[in-house]
C-alpha cells in the first residue's frame, strides 16, 4: 500500500514538474574561454543579458560557464530571434539563437540554445603592436 501511495505521489510530482516547464520558454546555453568548444573551459560568474522579442531577463553563470532563463511563452513564442550578450572583467561577446519546438503529447517544451566565446578581442595597443612588427619584418627582408 506504501509503495502504490508512493508511486502516486512521485508520478504527480513529475507531471507537475513537466507542466511548470511548459509553461515557459528555456533559453539556456554555456559561457566558453575560447572559440574551440571542444577543449574549451567554461567560464563561471559571467553577467548575461538574454533578449527575446525585446524583452530582457538577466542572470549570471554558474561555475561551469551553464546559464539558463525562462521566458513566458507569450514574450518568447515559437520561432523567435534570441540574443545573448555575456561580459566578464571587461572582455564581452554576444550569440543569437531560434526558439524551436521540442514539444510531443504531453508537453509543450520551447527550447533555444546559444553557446558563447568568450574570448578578448585585439585592443588598440596589440593592434599598434602587430602593425609595428609587420612594418619591421617589411623592412627586415628588403633589407636582404
Amino acid at each position: 500500500m506504501k509503495k502504490a501511495l508512493a508511486l502516486t505521489f512521485l508520478t504527480l510530482f513529475l507531471v507537475a514538474s513537466i507542466a511548470m516547464v511548459s509553461a515557459g520558454t528555456l533559453i539556456a546555453g554555456k559561457i566558453y574561454d575560447s572559440p574551440n568548444f571542444e577543449t574549451a573551459n567554461g567560464v563561471g560568474d559571467a553577467n548575461i543579458n538574454v533578449t527575446c522579442n525585446s524583452n530582457v531577463l538577466y542572470t549570471t553563470s554558474l561555475s561551469d560557464g551553464t546559464y539558463s532563463v525562462v521566458f513566458p511563452i507569450a514574450q518568447c513564442p515559437l520561432n523567435s530571434n534570441v540574443t545573448v550578450f555575456a561580459e566578464k572583467n571587461g572582455i564581452s561577446n554576444s550569440g543569437a539563437g531560434i526558439v524551436h519546438d521540442y514539444s510531443n503529447l504531453i508537453v509543450d517544451l520551447y527550447i533555444g540554445v546559444v553557446n558563447i566565446a568568450l574570448i578578448p578581442e585585439f585592443g588598440v595597443f596589440v593592434g599598434a603592436l602587430t602593425l609595428l612588427s609587420a612594418v619591421g619584418v617589411f623592412f627586415l627582408v628588403r633589407r636582404k
